[in-house]
């Protein structure tokens, strides 16, 4: 069964990235670098437009969650990675 992952947007609107909840790859090289990029795309994401606004695509029940900085960001990832 394919998930669909998180969509984590900013507070006001301006970026919306959908994180797979897996890294999808393996050991493909070309598949891990998508992942990555992903990441990438949401690290980016400047200091001013936290905090991040979080919704499990695949959970209707789960509760969204708001991450106020990149480190909680960080932490949040390490959380739902494991």
């Amino acid at each position: 069964m394919y998930l669909k992952g998180y969509r984590i947007k900013t507070t006001n609107n301006s970026k919306s990235v959908t994180l797979p909840k897996w890294d999808f790859g393996g050991d493909k090289p070309w598949t891990n670098t998508s992942w990555n990029k992903t990441l990438e795309t949401i690290r980016g994401i400047s200091k001013k437009e936290y905090p991040l606004i979080v919704l499990d695509l695949d959970n209707l029940d789960y509760s969204e969650v708001q991450l106020q900085d990149k480190s909680a960001f960080e932490e949040w990832l390490k959380e739902v990675m494991k």
